[in-house]
Parts: structure tokens; sequence; C-alpha cells
């Protein structure tokens, strides 16, 4: 049953620098996340910033990628200090909290639907602090793009994704 496969991410703090762990079956420790490719303001908006295998976070504009992600676009906010106010009890950044949480969308998403090219995934995840209580339980969905699997944004929600 999908609904009962929650995945943990649980953010361990260690010597100041924050784990995370991830708990399908058993705990899966992950470190801060990868490095990312860095976008300037020069940058070409098709530079790779990092692919999740099907998924592929590039630089992007104001309308989709890692600039829509962090800083919005036309009207509306980004999502960083919205990742950020989630992954600052645990001292990381908001981007390795966005990572693995597009990683584990990509990986095992609760729920997933795709309308012509646009898709929606959705994944509940935890974080815990070093003794094991549940700091948050919240759900973050990754918009994309289902023709070429570019990632149009990330971001934490109460919602699922639906059709």
């Amino acid at each position: 049953m999908k609904w009962l496969r929650v995945i943990l991410l649980a953010l361990l703090l260690s010597l100041g620098s924050g784990l995370l762990a991830a708990a399908p079956a058993h705990a899966e420790k992950l470190g801060t996340r990868p490095v990312w490719g860095a976008c300037g303001w020069r940058t070409s908006e098709e530079k790779v910033v990092y692919n999740f295998g099907s998924l592929i976070l590039r630089c992007g504009n104001s309308s989709w990628g890692f600039f829509h992600m962090r800083d919005g676009g036309e009207g509306e906010k980004g999502h960083l200090e919205d990742f950020q106010t989630l992954a600052k009890p645990a001292g990381l950044n908001w981007s390795d909290l966005a990572h693995w949480a597009i990683y584990y969308n990509v990986k095992d998403p609760d729920h997933t639907v795709v309308e012509g090219n646009t898709g929606c995934r959705d994944r509940l995840l935890y974080a815990e602090d070093q003794n094991g209580r549940t700091i948050w339980a919240k759900r973050f969905k990754v918009i994309y793009n289902s023709v070429n699997g570019r990632i149009i944004t990330a971001y934490p929600t109460s919602g699922i994704c639906t059709p």
C-alpha cells in the first residue's frame, strides 16, 4: 500500500552539521547534498545544476529551474525561504533540503500525476532531531516537464498532486 510507504528524512545534529537519514526499511545515512552546478546571471539557462536521473534541475530562468525555484518569477516569490525555514533547525541550508526533496520525489514518489507535458510528484518527508524526535512532517512537490524531464520547481506544501 503506497500510503504506508513514507520516507523518513531524519536531520541529525552532529558537531554542528546536519546528517540526513532516509528509512523506508533501514536507515540510509546521507550527508549534505552533492555538489550542484553554479548558476550566475550570465549562465546559460540549460546549464545542468544536478541530474537526478529521470529529472534534471537546470539553471533556468524566472519561469522554470533553479532560478524559478529560488527566486520565483512574475509576481510570485521563490521557495528559498520555505526550504530554509524547514532546514534551519538541523543546521542545514535550503539547497540541502531542496536536493533531498527532489531526490526522494524522483526515487519513490507518493503520488505522480501527468497531464499533457506537465508532471507533478509529491512525497511526505520527516525531519527528526538527534534524539529521534520528529521536528516536522512535510510534503514536498516537484513540478516538471514530462517530455524532457526538466524541473520547473520544487517546494514544501500541504497538498498532494491531483489531476
